[in-house]
């Protein structure tokens, strides 16, 4: 350990995380801990100290460094408090950053069985894949389908899956059970409800539907159900927070195709989901979406793209905004932040 910083003998504790942030070397720390009954156990903790980013971790034989990197960008720092810092690094330091993340929560999952997400790259699509294909669930209306919490950030919203795959069938609105072919449909969206906008693409079959994220309506609803779709298959996928984020929804012949969401950072616009659903992928509408986005939003022609994959990258570049000369420049970002796990029953804190 070349970290010239006090390290307790076991796992950290808040009281530990508060004498890190005096110090005056370290700019913000960003933990990754446990919740136990009478506080926290910190396991893990990233650094920022000045030009450079420093993840610790704690292995069964002591504190271990995972890496120091040198930033060659300014980072953006957000702190709500100790425990919920958020740090977006850009440009080529978000993509050595995104990999280092995934190199921690793979330490953690080895040492302590333990996964924290986003770190943990867990496998989610591929799991539920294997659980699909051994159930025999028909639809929202079968008997192994129950109400659980919906994945988006919409206080109430209930969801209705299978409990043995976890299949989405649909969704709650008003104390009725809609399936999801209802609400994807253009007919639902606009009945009793007006969005906030629409967007004219020059299609006939086809146009964008615009949500400023409040109040709650159905718009909102639409962009949560799409979030939970393409959660099952992405463990990487975005949390879909209305409050912050602004929406499209891409509408092609009455039916609900797409969307993207994006919010303002530091005066730049940050696109945080992008997402085509299965049936309407390869027919352009991801670049659609994209140009049209740009048009109507990034006025200085500069927007940043949140925690980008590989096939996400191929889609900007195809588009001449990564490492092109296309009228927009996209510009990659990943944030780390702080992240908490609670134990269940069977679980017991490590020692």
């Amino acid at each position: 350990m070349s970290l010239n910083i006090p390290l307790p003998a076991g796992l950290g504790d808040y009281a530990w995380l508060e004498t890190l942030v005096q110090r005056e070397e370290i700019d913000q720390t960003i933990p990754l801990y446990i919740e136990a009954d009478d506080g926290i156990e910190v396991v893990a903790v990233s650094l920022l100290c000045e030009d450079d980013l420093r993840m610790i971790y704690r292995a069964p034989n002591g504190w271990q460094l995972l890496t120091e990197y040198e930033l060659s960008e300014d980072p953006i720092i957000h702190v709500d408090d100790l425990l919920d810092a958020v740090v977006a690094f850009v440009g080529t330091d978000a993509r050595v950053v995104q990999k280092l993340a995934q190199e921690l929560g793979e330490k953690l999952e080895e040492h302590w069985k333990m996964g924290f997400v986003p770190y943990s790259q867990s496998g989610k699509g591929d799991k539920f894949e294997e659980l699909r294909q051994d159930c025999n669930c028909s639809g929202i209306d079968d008997p192994s389908i129950e109400r659980v919490p919906g994945m988006s950030e919409i206080e109430e919203s209930a969801e209705f899956r299978c409990h043995n795959c976890m299949s989405l069938y649909g969704i709650e609105y008003q104390g009725r059970r809609i399936d999801l072919d209802e609400v994807f449909s253009a007919e639902w969206l606009f009945t009793n409800s007006t969005p906030d906008d629409i967007v004219e693409i020059g299609a006939e079959d086809s146009f964008l539907v615009y949500s400023d994220g409040r109040p709650i309506d159905k718009t909102e609803r639409v962009i949560g159900a799409m979030t939970s779709y393409g959660g099952d298959t992405s463990s990487s996928f975005a949390r879909y927070i209305p409050e912050n984020h602004q929406g499209l929804v891409y509408i092609r012949d009455d039916d609900a195709a797409g969307y993207v969401t994006w919010e303002e950072l530091d005066g730049i616009q940050v696109l945080r989901q992008l997402y085509v659903r299965d049936h309407y992928r390869r027919r352009g509408i991801a670049e659609e979406l994209i140009q049209t986005w740009c048009q109507e939003y990034c006025e200085d022609g500069v927007y940043y793209i949140d925690e980008p994959n590989d096939k996400s990258r191929s889609l900007f570049s195809k588009l001449g905004h990564i490492d092109g000369d296309g009228e927009y420049e996209a510009i990659e970002l990943y944030p780390i932040r702080g992240v908490g796990n609670s134990l269940d029953g069977s679980q017991t804190l490590p020692q």
